[in-house]
């Protein structure tokens, strides 16, 4: 689904433009069990969808319903349109594992700013050089990575339009400890 059939169904002018509006009237909508279906089909960006940056494992089990405020919502288009679309133009479609995460509220993932992923048959360190070399970011992770087996782990990369540290870390484990750069 498109901004703009959304916008419709929420009885708004359709103006398939991303603004503080249309984003407080989505995210006021996903609260009602009836339409939130139909809207976890909106595109945040041509490749991605609201679903696959709110799907959790873990919200579920907790018994958390995992729907962004307006601002994670504009906060995961942002890193849709900066950082997934462009890692999927450059290597292919693009597994996201883990986006919005509203049981960590005080992390980049529970303000809608990061996602985990990777891509299918490439490795993460070649994606996470990339995103370094290449893409406007707030902070890059290669997690959980083993130099002996290239698709271990995944990327965790975040994005703001306010804030660009271009801070890079690896983790062996997908947690801390946690060092500086990425391996040679």
């Amino acid at each position: 689904m498109k901004l703009m059939e959304a916008q419709q169904l929420l009885e708004m002018k359709p103006d398939a433009d991303w603004r503080a509006q249309a984003a407080a009237k989505v995210a006021a909508a996903l609260l009602n069990p009836a339409a939130r279906p139909g809207l976890l089909a909106l595109r945040l960006s041509p490749h991605f969808t609201l679903r696959e940056l709110t799907a959790s494992a873990t919200a579920d089990a907790r018994g958390i319903i995992n729907m962004p405020d307006a601002r994670q919502l504009l906060a995961l288009r942002y890193l849709c349109v900066t950082i997934l679309e462009p890692v999927r133009a450059r290597f292919g479609p693009v597994r996201v594992t883990s986006g919005l995460r509203l049981f960590t509220p005080d992390s980049q993932h529970g303000k809608g700013e990061a996602a985990d992923f990777e891509v299918p048959g490439i490795a993460n360190l070649t994606v996470a050089r990339w995103i370094r070399d290449t893409l406007r970011f707030d902070q890059l992770i290669l997690e959980a990575w083993s130099p002996g087996a290239a698709n271990a782990g995944w990327v965790h990369c975040s994005a703001r339009p306010d804030r660009a540290r271009k801070s890079v870390l690896r983790t062996p484990t997908g947690k801390a400890p946690y060092f500086a750069g990425l391996p040679a």
